[in-house]
């Protein structure tokens, strides 16, 4: 009798017994088999196969990301390190903690209102400076993790475009969403178009790189869209400089300051951010005398 490859899965059939006894006899249990008669319908898989599937281990922050596919990667890893999730009653502490596909992980975090921070930042835009996004198209450039397209999709935004140089931030909850676009790898300041044209535009870049992607941006919206963007000064000392150079900047494209208003959540580094709101529509006077 010729020699066999164990592979996975594998059926034993019409073997000798010897061969059976080995197997079954073996305290490998990568080797362990039972007895298939000639003729028998069903096939039996490797024991080893069977263990395999069952202790699959996988990352504990990506066993997380599959059941609870609302959040980002990021909020649950900050979760675990908080020591928010448990894992078979116990706490975890470590995101790439090695877990099995049969244990019990369960979230005990408050849960955000948006996928991330930014979409309250957002929020008190839209309610401060009266911004409309109701049945509305959107650009959001700066997409990240999608907090700013969560905060235009609850206030019922009919499709957002969302655009962003980095790859694989999306939070599932927005990248699954029918009505939202995803447009990753794609630098806003040479986005040749979109299929259409759009009503409002959100920016959520360094200050430096606002005034640059205006020409860009302004290509895909309408005549009389809206402009909300964050401004976030580097240094505290520079906030109202900073802050004037983007409203003046962006005037200076066609726009009209409809007003501004302080971030209620800092930036990562502890800095007071602003969201301002442009209308698209009006030149400034003394361009217009020029």
């Amino acid at each position: 009798m010729g020699s066999h490859v164990l592979k996975s899965p594998i059926t034993l059939r019409s073997y000798s017994n010897s061969l059976v006894g080995f197997f079954s006899n073996s305290r490998n249990p990568l080797l362990s088999a039972r007895w298939v008669k000639a003729g028998e319908a069903s096939s039996v898989r490797c024991l080893a196969s069977a263990i395999r599937g069952k202790n699959k281990k996988q990352r504990l922050d990506e066993a997380c990301l599959e059941r609870y596919q609302e959040y980002s990667r990021t909020l649950i890893q900050s979760w675990i390190l908080q020591g928010k999730v448990l894992v078979d009653g116990k706490r975890a502490s470590k995101a790439g903690m090695p877990v099995g596909n049969d244990v019990s992980i369960k979230i005990t975090a408050e849960v955000p209102k948006y996928v991330c921070r930014g979409g309250l930042k957002l929020e008190a835009a839209i309610e401060k400076l009266d911004v409309d996004v109701s049945e509305k198209v959107v650009l959001d450039s700066g997409l990240s993790t999608g907090g700013f397209t969560d905060c235009l999709l609850r206030y019922g935004a009919a499709h957002v475009y969302g655009v962003d140089v980095g790859y694989g931030q999306v939070a599932d909850k927005i990248r699954n969403d029918k009505r939202v676009t995803v447009m990753e790898r794609t630098n806003v300041r040479y986005l040749p178009g979109l299929p259409q044209k759009v009503d409002v535009v959100t920016l959520d870049l360094s200050f430096i790189s606002i005034l640059k992607v205006m020409p860009a941006v302004m290509n895909v919206m309408n005549e009389d869209a809206t402009l909300v963007t964050l401004v976030k000064p580097q240094f505290e000392a520079r906030r109202s400089q900073v802050l004037e150079r983007i409203i003046n900047g962006v005037e200076n494209f066609g726009f009209t300051n409809k007003g501004f208003i302080e971030s209620p959540i800092k930036g990562a580094d502890g800095n007071i951010e602003f969201l301002v709101r442009f209308d698209r529509g009006t030149v400034k006077k003394n361009e217009e005398e020029e």
